[in-house]
């Protein structure tokens, strides 16, 4: 048989939203071209032995500080890149930390920067959304970034007006808005509880409880609800937000939402042992509130998962050593979205293999406009691809972390399930702890300005 594709991936089992499949898949020019049983493949340049593991679509992280100008010292392309591609991660969705990226100049810049230094594809989320720069909404659509980040709480407070005003312009133009949900008033008051106990880490948690979620989400899917926005809510964390989230999705709000793999690893009693590294805003919450995040990821009250990826450099951790307060807000984890999926999710029976597929890769896909271009294997897509073996253990160390920090929340842990081979566009960018590709692979991915199905 003459060649009609550039590589062949035989011997695997596909994941679909009907379950696994034994089948192959033939990519050309970057896109998947034909699935088949492995005798019906075609001859290719180079034939890829996936020896009866996975083969899923790429990750979508939807919510990754990846390249901020202004925080270079934290992360920036090349290493997240590099730990996105370890972590089966094919399409990054950056963030901004604490820098403006709200004008097309700045898009220009970012969309030049992660040309020039990823490995995966990317796109942008605008932020951080204000008084002054809500009307730059329909032109930054325009210009494939089609999300847009706001706050209730500080450092970055959007009041209800604009959060209305950002709403409206999205329920014209398609896209979305993406809402931090802590009531500050709330934060401040619970604050003040702590006295002298900032020493202990778990006062972090303490001090921003469940209550500050619960009211910001529902005022905020009240301000959807009148609106007709599409709003996304970041980072859910606790059982009443869900309650919130669930009533919303039951009464027709356009709302979604999306979890982090640190709120479903860890809880807050871990915090004082683990120490500084554990703070993350929003913070880590109960037993019970981590058995309710899974809970709502397997009956569709979650639609995604994302990383929220914020590394620093350890010495702004060790600054809250004796009083949390002093550090920094962030943790790592582009790298281990897929691998808490896979060791305490598929093989803790608490997600099922379609609904793998659908919070890592189909519903990013969606929510962001890149559907089904990214997100699901069929033919006509771009070959964005991960292999994995459901079954490998591992134990996490900050060595095998590619990200730019030095450190990792996960360190020590054993865990069950691993990504070892990443394409992106059918190039194999990863393979079991290699970059096989120099940095400026990325590619721009602009988001369609409708998003879910088209606004259903």
């Amino acid at each position: 048989m003459s060649r009609t594709v550039d590589i062949v991936i035989r011997n695997g089992r596909l994941l679909f939203e009907s379950g696994l499949v034994q089948a192959g898949i033939g990519i050309r020019d970057g896109i998947i071209s034909i699935i088949a049983t492995d005798n019906h493949l075609p001859d290719a340049d180079r034939v890829i032995d996936a020896k009866q593991k996975i083969v899923m679509p790429g990750l979508i992280d939807g919510h990754a500080h990846i390249h901020d100008r202004g925080m270079l010292d934290h992360e920036e392309f090349t290493p997240g890149s590099f730990a996105a591609a370890a972590g089966g991660v094919t399409t990054i969705v950056d963030m901004p930390l604490v820098s403006q990226m709200d004008t097309p100049d700045m898009l220009q810049e970012k969309i030049a920067d992660g040309s020039n230094l990823s490995i995966v594809d990317f796109a942008f989320n605008v932020g951080m959304m204000n008084a002054e720069n809500y009307p730059i909404v329909p032109e930054m659509i325009a210009r494939g970034a089609a999300s847009f980040k706001a706050f209730t709480c500080e450092p970055f407070y959007t009041n209800s007006g604009v959060i209305s005003r950002l709403l409206s312009e999205v329920s014209v133009n398609g896209g979305h808005v993406t809402i931090h949900c802590e009531d500050q008033g709330v934060l401040d008051e619970f604050s003040k509880d702590m006295l002298n106990e900032w020493d202990a880490p778990i006062s972090h948690s303490l001090s921003r409880p469940n209550l500050a979620e619960q009211l910001a989400v529902r005022h905020v899917i009240g301000i959807a609800e009148k609106t007709g926005g599409h709003l996304h809510i970041a980072h859910i964390s606790t059982r009443e937000g869900i309650r919130e989230v669930e009533r919303g999705k039951l009464n027709g709000v356009m709302v979604t939402t999306e979890v982090c793999p640190h709120h479903l690893m860890f809880h807050r009693d871990e915090m004082n042992r683990i120490g500084p590294k554990s703070k993350m805003n929003p913070p880590l919450r109960s037993k019970q509130d981590k058995a309710e995040l899974w809970s709502a990821l397997l009956r569709g009250m979650i639609d995604i998962t994302v990383s929220d990826h914020a590394p620093c450099p350890i010495e702004k951790k060790e600054e809250g050593r004796d009083d949390i307060r002093q550090a920094w807000a962030g943790v790592d984890g582009i790298q281990m979205i897929l691998r808490v999926l896979l060791s305490e999710g598929l093989n803790k029976n608490r997600i099922s293999y379609p609904r793998l597929l659908q919070v890592a890769s189909k519903n990013p896909a969606k929510i962001f406009g890149l559907y089904p271009k990214k997100g699901i294997l069929q033919v006509g897509s771009d070959a964005d691809i991960v292999i994995v073996d459901q079954t490998k253990e591992e134990k996490i160390t900050a060595e095998m972390m590619l990200s730019k920090c030095d450190w990792t929340l996960y360190e020590g842990l054993k865990m069950k399930g691993v990504p070892l081979m990443t394409l992106v566009r059918g190039v194999p960018v990863y393979e079991e702890g290699r970059i096989l590709v120099k940095p400026g692979h990325g590619i721009f991915q602009p988001m369609g300005g409708r998003t879910i199905e088209e606004k259903r």
